[in-house]
């Protein structure tokens, strides 16, 4: 029979490059299955906890650790080692009690250490946005899940929205705008929190563009696609390591 499918494996030297692991020890390593976040902007459960955190020295005391039900994510239990880990995710260890929040930086994505009373709350980008039966406002958010907004919110793709974790409850939305914060969540200086400065209407064939401020004071015109917005105050949320408390 001919074989059907892809490689269950992945080959080390061909891991995103955010991936800070050994290339040269080992040949293969354990790949993230389907799930919320897409493969090349995420990492396997596993290896965050193993090669990034170094919260276990092989792989079969972390798989015996998630078995055990000892790792949440966004306030879920979670025992598969290939589970994706993406953008703004919270992993909770209540065992060692510390929490990390997966935070844009340097073209990839890292973890940072959070203080326990941010662990129910999580930052997402808004999607999309449709009316489903009994007039209900439904928005999707970039990590796949689902909410519903009242009504009354004034919330459209491209915000950003605090919700609560895992009781998926909306607490607050941002929007993209002059003077306001914003994250840089891909690119070389992905984690800098920049001003917005100016915003142009996106064409027929380009996207929006938004002119913002740098940490360093230069000034830059990005594709509003690859900011979050923050509102025009930080959010008391942890959103990249300089923000980290």
């Amino acid at each position: 029979m001919g074989k059907k499918g892809g490689s269950l494996k992945t080959k080390r030297a061909e891991v995103p490059a955010f991936w800070k692991i050994s290339k040269k020890d080992k040949r293969f390593v354990v790949r993230t299955e389907p799930g919320p976040h897409p493969k090349e902007y995420s990492y396997p459960l596993l290896v965050v906890l193993r090669d990034i955190l170094r919260l276990g020295g092989t792989n079969k005391v972390v798989t015996q650790t998630l078995n055990d039900g000892k790792i949440y994510v966004d306030g879920k239990m979670v025992k598969s080692p290939k589970f994706p880990i993406g953008l703004m995710d919270v992993i909770n260890i209540p065992a060692i009690g510390k929490s990390f929040r997966i935070v844009p930086r340097r073209g990839g994505l890292e973890p940072v250490e959070i203080p326990s009373q941010e662990k129910d709350f999580k930052i997402c980008l808004v999607k999309n946005k449709s009316t489903v039966r009994g007039a209900k406002i439904m928005c999707g958010l970039h990590d796949g899940r689902v909410i519903f907004p009242a009504a009354e919110v004034d919330i459209t793709p491209g915000d950003s929205c605090i919700v609560k974790v895992p009781e998926q409850e909306f607490q607050s939305s941002f929007k993209l705008s002059k003077g306001g914060f914003a994250l840089l969540m891909r690119g070389e200086r992905s984690g800098e929190v920049v001003t917005v400065e100016d915003l142009k209407p996106g064409t027929f064939s380009r996207n929006a563009i938004a002119s913002v401020k740098l940490s360093d004071g230069t000034s830059s015109e990005l594709p509003t696609n690859i900011l979050m917005p923050l509102g025009n105050q930080l959010p008391n949320i942890t959103v990249s390591r300089k923000t980290a408390s």
